[in-house]
């Protein structure tokens, strides 16, 4: 059987590259980590509901967050808070990458479709409104990065609320997997995030 691997160390390189050192405090370059130990998780065809609606929610989840860590590219921002939209960046392009493929190889939509009530059962779509993105978009420059900090800490807490229904509904074992490094590298990047507002 094939064996997934964890994210590759340059990617966990550059998502690790500031970590809070508490709050208040100025974040520190930590270096680059050792490669990841190869994943135990087997590749499984087998999937229910759950692992579907966890993907086609997440698909356009991560590409709303790949518009708004964009924005911070070329605007007044900290450089760590820089630097982490540019780890964010690259960690969402590449799960991405893995779950239209997995919806691809299970012969399902990459979306669920446009009834607000398809996501009723479970809380809600979780999603940024376009709207909400395109007023970061406009908001100058001296009041950028407070607004940009707020609307991507709302977002990735919805993407931990969307990890969380895999987690305890999926049966993927790769979905699963994927479902908890978001839970936990979503979590943390929310703490970082808050104490860059203090």
């Amino acid at each position: 059987m094939r064996r997934l691997t964890t994210l590759p160390a340059g990617l966990l390189a550059l998502a690790g590259l500031l970590v809070s050192t508490g709050c208040g405090t100025t974040p520190t370059a930590v270096p680059a980590a050792a490669p990841p130990p190869v994943s135990t998780v087997v590749e499984s065809d087998e999937f229910n509901a759950t692992d579907v609606m966890f993907l086609q929610m997440s698909v356009p989840h991560h590409k709303a967050g790949l518009e708004i860590v964009r924005l911070a590219e070329d605007r007044a921002v900290r450089a760590e808070v820089k630097t982490l939209a540019a780890a964010i960046e690259v960690t969402q392009l590449s799960e991405v990458d893995s779950m239209t493929k997995w919806l691809a190889d299970w012969e399902q939509p990459e979306k669920a479709g446009d009834d607000p009530q398809l996501h009723a059962g479970h809380g809600g779509d979780h999603s940024t409104s376009p709207e909400a993105i395109a007023e970061l978009a406009a908001t100058g420059s001296g009041e950028f990065e407070k607004a940009f900090l707020n609307l991507l800490i709302a977002h990735q807490h919805n993407a931990v609320a969307i990890a969380k229904l895999e987690k305890e509904g999926g049966i993927n074992p790769q979905a699963k997997d994927l479902a908890a490094r978001i839970f936990d590298s979503r979590t943390a990047q929310i703490a970082q995030l808050l104490g860059y507002l203090d």
